[in-house]
């Protein structure tokens, strides 16, 4: 099992395609994920994952307790005893396994645990690396982190051993840049561990076209990679879309909105529940009811302005 995962998943993965979602199904949906290459995932009254296409259509049935997004037409999905697989956008299983932890694919390898140990796995369930880890994150710019006597290090894309490990956390590399911690404190380190933005910062996010955020004495703000703070605006909460969309998700007083590169606001913070743009299209959750909006606010099923 250890050199190939093929372990048919024991639970019964019936897939078909559905009717068109009804409007009243979508607007009372329990929650719906982020869109990527047209499709996002929602949950269902019972708490299963499907799948709707940007027309609000279901594609693939609500039938597992986990589902990511998709990615190069891949998507991972998980059952309630924490097993995962991976189906394609028709709904068929790709790669299914027995994991208790498994990630997307990324640069054509995807990180899986098995009997509490980490390693990278191709499309086709082998492993890539015959080294294994007590924790290990998923590839980006080349890197990939790895957990080793408690510390946290990276490796490359041959499985070398890049930056030795001497960090309490750290994050993936983005843009050249990797979020870092040790004792309490965020900062940021280059390709060859240098550190390139001060540990001081209580949390930090990825670093996306140029962009990352920080937290600093309970509120966010915005900087670029050389650690320059972009706007005056600080927020309450934030996510890191600046790798998907244009716009990105903030949130004050307990209210999501979308402000641009430069931390100006696009659509004021109205919405309750707020998801990333993507193909220029997000959900967007008000008085409790679910819309499609364009990047202007407008809903794409009834053209309400949600602004307003």
């Amino acid at each position: 099992m250890r050199r190939k995962l093929c372990v048919l998943l024991t639970l019964a993965l019936l897939l078909m395609q559905a009717q068109a979602f009804g409007e009243e199904v979508f607007r009372q949906a329990g929650a719906i994920g982020n869109f990527s290459e047209g499709y996002a995932a929602f949950s269902n009254e019972n708490g299963l994952w499907g799948y709707i296409d940007a027309s609000g259509s279901v594609v693939i049935e609500p039938q597992w307790n986990l589902a990511d997004c998709f990615r190069g037409g891949i998507a991972r999905v998980g059952t309630a005893d924490h097993r995962y697989g991976y189906i394609n956008t028709a709904g068929e299983v790709v790669f299914p396994a027995v994991c208790s932890a498994a990630t997307d694919f990324y640069d054509g390898l995807a990180t899986v645990c098995v009997d509490g140990e980490y390693g990278f796995i191709t499309p086709d369930g082998s492993y890539a690396f015959a080294e294994r880890w007590t924790d290990a994150g998923y590839f980006s710019d080349g890197m990939a982190y790895v957990k080793a006597n408690g510390r946290y290090g990276f490796i490359n894309s041959s499985g070398a051993l890049a930056i030795a490990p001497q960090w309490d956390r750290v994050y993936s590399f983005s843009e050249g840049l990797a979020a870092v911690k040790r004792d309490g404190l965020w900062g940021f380190v280059d390709k060859s561990g240098n550190v390139v933005i001060p540990l001081q910062y209580d949390s930090t996010s990825y670093v996306y076209n140029g962009r990352m955020w920080v937290k600093q004495d309970g509120a966010y703000r915005m900087l670029d990679k050389t650690g320059a703070q972009i706007g005056s605006v600080q927020w309450q909460n934030v996510f890191s879309d600046f790798g998907w969309a244009e716009l990105c998700r903030v949130n004050q007083d307990g209210l999501w909105g979308y402000v641009n590169r430069e931390n100006e606001t696009v659509l004021k913070p109205v919405y309750e529940k707020a998801t990333r743009f993507d193909g220029g299209l997000a959900a967007v959750k008000k008085n409790g009811v679910w819309y499609l909006i364009d990047e202007n606010g407008v809903d794409v099923v009834s053209g309400e302005n949600t602004q307003k």
